[in-house]
């Protein structure tokens, strides 16, 4: 098993921003999902999202941010392009096979493990990648497990996020 922390930077973000407080505070939950799961691994996702330009990398800023916590360097893995919801679990999802790793625990905020339980997340994915990256499990109020299937593998339409 492995943890998973998707980013976050607002959709509105004027300027860009390293780390946003939200961001912050779904990897410190994790840090502490994975101490308490006795999980060697977090993996956190973003890339370079909000305001378009910025120079910021999601997950650099949440790997930094492991580091200062305390979590060793060589157990933070980052997936450092995607950009939505459905390509962080499906760039994930392909980390997590190459790995041989089965499942992770989706570590994030209240209204996002919401919306990624939900059918209306499922339609998303499945209108901007033509699939579902994989199956979702609510396991508490800001965490999910999650199972990706072989269809991660699929490139996707977007250059900046294949």
């Amino acid at each position: 098993m492995v943890v998973l922390v998707p980013g976050f930077t607002p959709r509105l973000a004027r300027r860009p921003i390293r780390l946003h407080p939200r961001a912050r505070r779904r990897v410190e939950r994790a840090l502490r999902v994975a101490e308490g799961l006795d999980c060697p691994w977090i993996l956190v996702s973003g890339g370079p999202v909000y305001p378009a330009g910025t120079p910021y990398v999601e997950a650099d800023g949440m790997a930094e941010a492991l580091e200062e916590l305390g979590w060793p360097r060589k157990q933070i893995v980052r997936e450092r392009v995607a950009r939505h919801t459905w390509t962080n679990l499906r760039n994930c999802g392909r980390l997590m096979l190459e790995r041989g790793w089965d499942r992770a625990r989706v570590v994030t905020s209240f209204g996002h493990a919401l919306w990624i339980g939900s059918p209306l997340f499922d339609r998303a994915a499945r209108r901007h990648l033509g699939y579902v990256p994989g199956r979702v499990t609510r396991v508490g109020p800001r965490q999910l497990d999650f199972v990706p299937v072989p269809a991660v593998h699929t490139p996707g339409p977007d250059p900046l996020d294949p």
